[in-house]
């Protein structure tokens, strides 16, 4: 019992501790605030209480220290100021040692927290006190939320009643939460009749008097009008709505009228976020989207408390099952189609696509489950930009935005490495000096984006900074010295950046404790690319540059295409492919040196035969008489021979490292509806077998 207790103090304390630093980053940033003082308050007096309450007394001593100074400052007797964060930032550091020693069972460092309790207690900086706020008088009956919707008939204003009185008697019986207009049958205004009601209302009202006071200001109007009133406190939590932490932000401008579900459509193809796109393009005002954006986040504040915690390993063993599932629906499908009965066969197949459905519908519910915002990632980056910027003498802000973006859990855990490498290139390569940027014309504060959104059934995450950019020439010149770069060939911009990922090289004049080792970068783009992900560079000198992480939604289970070769059925990710062509016999080419190419549209792609890689025996050699299968990889796109294309399929990921062993060039393996097992293609370990050590792709 008392283990599971230290584990639940430890799941907490991280949440809390997490709070605690982002907290007091934002009170460093932006001046003293009451909520942010008081969730910081509240995160410290949650970690003494359940630290005391499994015996970790040094813990919960030292951290009742750091609470001392957050009451003071919020009762208005502490000022804000950088030294004083930076102190109570080093407290949670040396808290974070204490709360993991503790845990071990090891000896908490003493000398660290005498040393840091004494200059807290000594911090200076009091002011008298704050006068005392007045107590409100407490309600009598707890304050409840309605739903009011209010639909009326056209002809509503000949009878004598008026909507607009209405919402001001419901303002005098308790506080409007929200006022919705809904303004879609509203004519054109040259056919517009004054005296016709166009217009119907969505009201959110808090209050503490009964339901017959709100029925009996539509006594005049319930029966000829639409009028539905509905208690949905449990919907909301302090005041928050937390209906809305689920809701993507276009679909609840769309719910509220601002936008149409055109507008909306018509952004997801961009790489921005919603809001910020639809921003930019005229449809709703920046106002509205910071409005609906803090509700959202309040929202998930609220949901989160009201969660429980599933151990990790029981959503792993879930979603396996779900796996489980999904193959043995496939196996019923496979067994409906060879049943020779029309009957029986029409019957089954009516019945399988029934669970194929409901497969499909546990399949999506179980793997949100595992997803969570990207915000508790990225939020851990602001004391990396700070304290880094401080050691360098440099001036940097760091901005987010699509922080509300949900990935699987398990890519999150392993996708903070190579984002917190690429944002340490930024501040050490890329962002200046305040000297130099001040000389160049810019601001004195270099900037870092860290930007999230969804798009394709994909996560984008981007890394862009201002700073100084890429040298081309430089980078191209270092890649050329080292025998990764050809000496007469002219490469693209894209083949340029792409040579940073390689190791051992860096362009860096000197040495430091962040990077010049050329170690590093190729590292970041092995991790994400064993994510099953890609990473692009764009960069302009002296403007700076733009990393965009392309990963995957889940590594769980997959939309695959099914391709043979020979005897066998291998699976390659929906995500990659680009198309699939039938080459003409003047389509394809060999090129001394370079390997076979085919001629798209005036495009060479380098082809790859599967059945010699892989060592498969077939009888489709001539690729005019097999198909050809375009993806896209991390460097370029090239070709693949198959025989030929069965059809789209869920595969559901298995590991062959646990159950075989490593093949090259594969991601994993699925079981087909026949029992057969197929290997799923890995596109970026097949380029790296069939063109390592080539000089052109």
């Amino acid at each position: 019992m008392a283990d599971e207790l230290t584990q639940i103090f430890l799941d907490e304390s991280e949440e809390e501790i997490r709070e605690l630093e982002t907290g007091l980053m934002k009170l460093e940033e932006q001046g003293e605030d009451a909520d942010t003082i008081n969730r910081v308050f509240r995160a410290a007096h949650t970690i003494k209480g359940s630290a005391g309450l499994i015996g970790f007394e040094k813990v919960s001593n030292f951290t009742h220290t750091i609470e001392n100074i957050l009451d003071r400052i919020r009762n208005n007797q502490l000022k804000v100021t950088k030294k004083l964060i930076s102190h109570l930032l080093e407290s949670v550091d040396v808290l974070k040692r204490m709360i993991s020693a503790s845990a071990e069972g090891e000896e908490i460092d003493s000398m660290a927290v005498e040393d840091i309790t004494n200059r807290l207690k000594r911090f200076s900086g009091l002011e008298a006190p704050a006068e005392a706020a007045p107590v409100k008088e407490k309600k009598t009956l707890e304050p409840r939320v309605y739903s009011i919707f209010m639909g009326f008939r056209p002809d509503l204003f000949l009878t004598g009643q008026d909507p607009l009185m209405l919402i001001r008697e419901l303002s005098d019986i308790g506080e409007l939460l929200e006022v919705r207009p809904y303004t879609k049958t509203l004519p054109d205004f040259y056919t517009l009749i004054p005296t016709t009601c166009y217009i119907s209302w969505d009201i959110r009202l808090k209050t503490n008097q009964p339901l017959s006071e709100i029925q009996n200001i539509f006594i005049f109007v319930t029966d000829e009008n639409d009028i539905r009133i509905a208690d949905i406190t449990d919907q909301y939590k302090g005041g928050v709505d937390m209906s809305l932490a689920e809701k993507p932000i276009g679909e609840i401008l769309v719910e509220r009228g601002h936008v149409r579900d055109e507008d909306v459509l018509e952004t997801l193809k961009e790489h921005k976020t919603t809001g910020e796109a639809l921003v930019e393009k005229g449809k709703v005002p920046k106002a509205v989207i910071d409005k609906v954006v803090k509700e959202q986040s309040e929202s998930r504040k609220a949901v989160k408390t009201s969660t429980i915690r599933v151990d990790t390993d029981k959503l792993d063993k879930l979603v396996n099952l779900v796996g489980e599932m999904v193959i043995s629906v496939a196996r019923l499908s496979q067994l409906a189609s060879e049943v020779r009965d029309d009957k029986v066969s029409r019957t089954l197949q009516n019945a399988n696509a029934a669970l194929e459905r409901i497969s499909r519908d546990l399949q999506e519910q179980v793997m949100r489950v595992r997803m969570v915002p990207v915000e508790g990632t990225f939020n851990r980056f602001r004391r990396v930009v700070r304290d880094l910027a401080f050691e360098q003498g440099k001036k940097i802000d760091l901005k987010m935005s699509g922080t509300e973006t949900e990935l699987d859990k398990n890519v999150i855990e392993q996708i903070g490495d190579p984002l917190k490498h690429m944002i340490r290139n930024s501040i050490d390569h890329g962002i200046e000096t305040p000297q130099e940027r001040l000389a160049s014309g810019k601001p004195e504060v270099g900037v870092i984006w860290l930007k999230a959104f969804q798009r394709e059934g994909n996560i984008y995450i981007q890394i862009s900074d201002d700073g100084r950019g890429i040298n081309k020439d430089k980078l191209l010149n270092k890649a050329r010295e080292k025998g990764l770069a050809a000496p007469d060939k002219n490469y693209t911009d894209e083949e340029i950046f792409q040579f940073m990922f390689a190791p051992g090289l860096s362009t860096a004049d000197k040495v430091t404790e962040l990077s010049g080792r050329g170690v590093g970068m190729d590292v970041v783009k092995r991790n994400i690319e064993g994510l099953r992900g890609t990473v692009d560079v764009r960069s302009e000198l002296g403007k700076g540059s733009t990393f965009t992480v392309k990963l995957p939604l889940t590594l769980a289970i997959i939309d695959g295409m099914m391709v043979k070769v020979g005897s066998e059925v291998l699976t390659v990710p929906l995500s990659v492919i680009d198309k699939s062509v039938r080459p003409k016999p003047e389509e394809v080419k060999t090129v001394e040196g370079k390997g076979e190419l085919i001629d798209i549209r005036g495009d060479y792609i380098p082809l790859v035969r599967l059945y010699e890689l892989f060592e498969i025996p077939t009888e489709k050699l001539d690729p005019t008489q097999a198909l050809v299968l375009i993806v896209q990889s991390s460097k370029s796109r090239y070709g693949i021979l198959v025989d030929d294309v069965l059809g789209q399929t869920q595969a559901v990921i298995k590991s062959i490292d646990k159950n075989f062993r490593k093949i090259d060039g594969t991601s994993g393996a699925t079981i087909l509806g026949d029992g057969r097992v197929s290997l799923i293609l890995d596109i970026y370990g097949i380029e790296r077998m069939a063109f390592e050590g080539a000089t052109e792709l």
